[in-house]
């Protein structure tokens, strides 16, 4: 199988509250305003956004990848408004092995309302049902208790602690391991 094929032409999907669609420059100042709060940023292996052209860069990057099939990012668009809240992804998979990683990040005037567990259910449902993925895997550090609810509440199994294995904004730290296997969730 050949995900960037896929991701390439990956499509939009929709929630009762939720569209999940392809980032875009014109979404700049939206993923601004939290990737630039460092209660977003902190758990993050990505710095603060200090100024509009990280956001920036950050965003020409995905949107160029798009094309070539290595941007697994789509926009969390609260559908009510028609505001980016955040970013859930595919950040990384692997062809041999069938398996992919999610990533997210959310705006923190919209944690704690199951958001990013709605967002992460039609990815999880898409990587298992058309891309035939047989694992589906999510990272945090050991004290993103948020993360850790997330994943659960997901299905996702705990697998143990990567000690140390990450070097972020100047220390090493541990990393938490969850999760999915298709033949668990069912498709």
């Amino acid at each position: 199988m050949d995900y960037e094929y896929y991701l390439q032409g990956m499509p939009e999907f929709e929630t009762e509250r939720l569209k999940l669609r392809r980032l875009a420059m014109s979404d700049a100042e939206d993923v601004y305003s939290f990737c630039s709060n460092p209660n977003v940023s902190d758990p993050m292996t990505w710095e603060t956004n200090n100024s509009i052209d990280m956001t920036n860069d950050f965003l020409r990057m995905v949107t160029e990848g798009y094309e070539k099939g290595e941007s697994g990012e789509r926009a969390i668009e609260w559908k009510e408004t028609g505001q980016v809240i955040g970013v859930a992804a595919f950040i990384g998979w692997s062809n041999v092995h069938q398996s992919a990683e999610l990533g997210y990040f959310l705006s923190e005037d919209y944690w704690g309302r199951g958001i990013v567990t709605e967002a992460l259910q039609e990815l999880i449902y898409y990587g298992f049902d058309e891309l035939d993925l047989n694992r589906i895997d999510g990272r945090c550090d050991t004290d993103n208790f948020g993360s850790q609810k997330v994943m659960k509440k997901l299905g996702m199994t705990y697998e143990g602690t990567l000690r140390k294995n990450e070097w972020i904004k100047g220390e090493f730290r541990d990393t938490q391991v969850y999760s999915i296997l298709g033949s668990e969730y069912g498709v």
